[in-house]
């Protein structure tokens, strides 16, 4: 009866929800539908997801499914193999209802999609749902899923989860397996849970790494590092911290930005530009932007990336864990000219992209930490304190 009733629930939030583009169906069939004509029977001890709906963002191979990459030049052929991060989260008794729509080819901030339709905010009608993993947001904004799977290079978890109201953990590169997952610039491409609560995003965190993180009853002895004027920082004083001014190493963000170009051009090297008319135009600037990069621009680049990482960790001693907004600026609104906001809107999730560091965005709340744990547990302490998720500016 779980599974039923959790299928009906997300069929009826697809219905109500139609217009909204939050789901990619490229296949024959509709995904709930296969998925409603499954036997499973329930076992004598039900696994850690039982019966909890999940969507993955179409970058993430599932067998049997089509992965369009959110572009028209892919999602010809069905997937052969399930990607390791979506057959942990089947194992642990979650139920696939579908792949969610996002900006081509991840790299955007708004999920407007010229190929699929763009994607609608369920929550905050006049904002863009954020990007690249908008669909995921809006699909658990939309009670569509519970969690959903989505992949962040440069805040494609986090900025969605703020412009949604909702939760995402961008763990470190490597943690979870990007095995069966598209790349976009794969130094820094991460899949990471998402989830309408911490204690949710925890649970699937648990599943994804086997690690178990238990909430705090106080940040007491914790020291809290506030940088951007971070609105919370006087709340989480009040739970116990200290809390001490920092400023994050903006510097970063140009040789994070050349590694990042150099790497999508490889990744597209096979369709770009002998496609180039298959491409939409933002993502096209994007491509030719990077052109030219060479090899000894991106050695420049890499060293010093390393070289502020190295700066920032010393910086940060004596620091647990950072709190920031999650968005550099007011959220994006419906209908506007990506180019002219990613910069801001994505400043500071661009920033801990790059300095490798695990956060997790609690709508507009930053946690930043060394691991997924310290920021999960700090999340889990400021949500069973009684701290909403603060909504997008």
């Amino acid at each position: 009866m779980e599974h039923e009733a959790a299928i009906a629930r997300s069929a009826e939030a697809m219905r109500l929800h139609s217009g909204h583009n939050i789901l990619i169906e490229s296949g024959a069939e509709p995904v709930i539908d296969r998925l409603a004509r499954r036997d499973r029977p329930v076992p004598a001890t039900p696994p850690e997801l039982w019966a909890w709906t999940f969507v993955v963002k179409d970058m993430i191979d599932v067998a049997g499914l089509r992965t369009t990459r959110g572009s028209a030049l892919y999602g010809g052929e069905e997937a052969l193999t399930t990607a390791p991060c979506v057959e942990l989260l089947e194992r642990a008794g979650a139920l696939l209802v579908g792949k969610a729509n996002q900006h081509e080819f991840a790299w955007g901030v708004t999920s407007e999609n010229p190929h699929w339709g763009d994607v609608r905010n369920p929550r905050h009608e006049h904002l863009a749902p954020g990007g690249s993993s908008g669909g995921t947001a809006a699909a658990l904004a939309a009670g569509i899923a519970r969690v959903g799977l989505g992949t962040d290079t440069g805040g494609s978890v986090r900025i969605p989860a703020a412009c949604c109201g909702v939760v995402g953990l961008r763990p470190r590169a490597g943690v979870v397996s990007a095995e069966g997952v598209a790349p976009l610039a794969p130094m820094f491409d991460v899949v990471g849970p998402m989830a309408t609560s911490v204690a949710d995003c925890a649970r699937v965190w648990r599943v994804l790494s086997g690690e178990a993180v238990e909430p705090p009853r106080s940040l007491s002895g914790l020291v809290v590092g506030v940088a951007d004027g971070c609105a919370q920082a006087g709340e989480f004083a009040a739970l116990g911290a200290e809390v001490r001014e920092i400023a994050l190493p903006y510097g970063i963000l140009s040789p994070y930005w050349t590694i990042v170009g150099a790497q999508a051009r490889r990744t597209h090297e096979a369709t770009y530009p002998v496609n180039a008319a298959s491409y939409s135009a933002g993502v096209r600037r994007k491509l030719d932007d990077a052109a030219g990069i060479g090899h000894r621009e991106y050695r420049r680049a890499v060293e010093e990336l390393s070289a502020v990482r190295a700066r920032f960790s010393a910086e940060m001693s004596g620091i647990d864990v950072l709190i920031t907004p999650t968005l550099g600026g007011p959220a994006p609104r419906a209908g506007c000219d990506e180019a002219a906001v990613r910069g801001e809107v994505g400043r500071i999730t661009s920033v801990v992209s790059a300095l490798g560091l695990p956060a997790l965005a609690i709508g507009d709340l930053q946690v930043v930490g060394r691991g997924e744990a310290d920021v999960l547990r700090v999340g889990l302490c400021w949500e069973t304190s009684g701290g909403a998720i603060p909504a997008p500016r």
